[in-house]
């Protein structure tokens, strides 16, 4: 059986519940609004939210172009499409030291997503990049006070997370 409650799920609670009380809080997916539990938050704050497509580079760089002009982007990805943007992420977000926040799902194995889709890249990419802070829950509960902590982050931050639950 599988879990009532995701990362994914929770992922999208917590950014809705963060919207409320701040409005420079954006969220942007590459075409996945149900897989990264966006759906809601697409809803409530239609103004608020972007699909870019399958285009995970212009992703890294509308979200960098956002934060510099005071928004606080959240690009929700699963780990194998991060690496789409990986000079956009170095070069838009980190040597600029911008507070874009990367909610990185479906990192490490996932079996039945088959090997196109494993998350098993980004933290050797990620970690050497300048400015970047990468976090990585042990449960739900820590997930959600990351979240908490990184929708007010001042720097670049990837949270990755597995898919599924506890």
């Amino acid at each position: 059986n599988p879990p009532s409650i995701t990362y994914s799920k929770v992922f999208g609670e917590e950014i809705v519940n963060a919207a409320k009380t701040n409005n420079k809080l954006i969220a942007i997916t590459a075409a996945m609004p149900d897989g990264t539990g966006l759906r809601e938050f697409s809803k409530l704050y239609p103004k608020r939210f972007f699909d870019v497509g399958i285009a995970e580079q212009n992703a890294v760089t509308f979200a960098a172009g956002m934060a510099a002009n005071g928004f606080k982007p959240v690009f929700a990805v699963y780990s194998t499409f991060l690496q789409r943007g990986y000079d956009q992420i170095v070069h838009d977000v980190c040597l600029q030291n911008l507070p874009v926040m990367f909610a990185v799902d479906r990192a490490g194995i996932v079996g039945e997503d088959g090997e196109t889709h494993q998350g098993i890249l980004d933290i050797s990419y990620l970690r050497s990049m300048p400015n970047m802070t990468i976090a990585a829950p042990k449960d739900l509960q820590e997930f959600r006070m990351l979240l908490k902590w990184g929708f007010k982050f001042n720097s670049p931050l990837a949270i990755r997370y597995p898919r599924g639950g506890d």
